[in-house]
């Protein structure tokens, strides 16, 4: 099983960090990737078109208290199988917001855990990146 944990801080508040990242949809949106929503609440799926395969996710948990939201993929061109992944929030002090994003899964046949580790990290620090251009850092 291969992990992969990326963290940053941000530069808002984990209220205002939390209704973006809680929102499923939310978050894709807001780093600039076309998404579409499907269902309510746990069990939600979100498709997202990033190139010819759509990726498929669907919402797994989300605890508003606790500022976690956890995911798996359904389907799509990255290839892992068994994938979990959580993005959790916690107080950085005021108007900062320390993003963790973590997930385990086994990659897929022919490919290695090193390099099924360093392809989440980089869609991870993109996805950060771009959280990070909408509060600041």
């Amino acid at each position: 099983m291969a992990e992969v944990r990326e963290e940053a801080e941000l530069g808002a508040s984990v209220e205002e960090v939390w209704k973006l990242v809680g929102d499923f949809g939310g978050f894709v949106a807001a780093m600039g990737v076309p998404v579409e929503l499907d269902g309510d609440g746990i069990g939600q799926t979100r498709t997202m078109s990033m190139g010819p395969e759509p990726m498929v996710e669907r919402l797994e948990e989300r605890d508003d208290a606790a500022r976690r939201l956890v995911y798996s993929i359904v389907s799509g061109p990255m290839p892992v199988t068994g994938y979990r992944s959580t993005m959790q929030l916690s107080s950085a002090g005021d108007d900062r917001t320390i993003l963790t994003w973590s997930s385990t899964f086994r990659p897929g046949e022919g490919m290695s855990d090193a390099d099924a580790v360093q392809l989440g990290s980089g869609v991870y620090r993109g996805g950060i990146a771009a959280i990070q251009a909408h509060f600041g850092t």
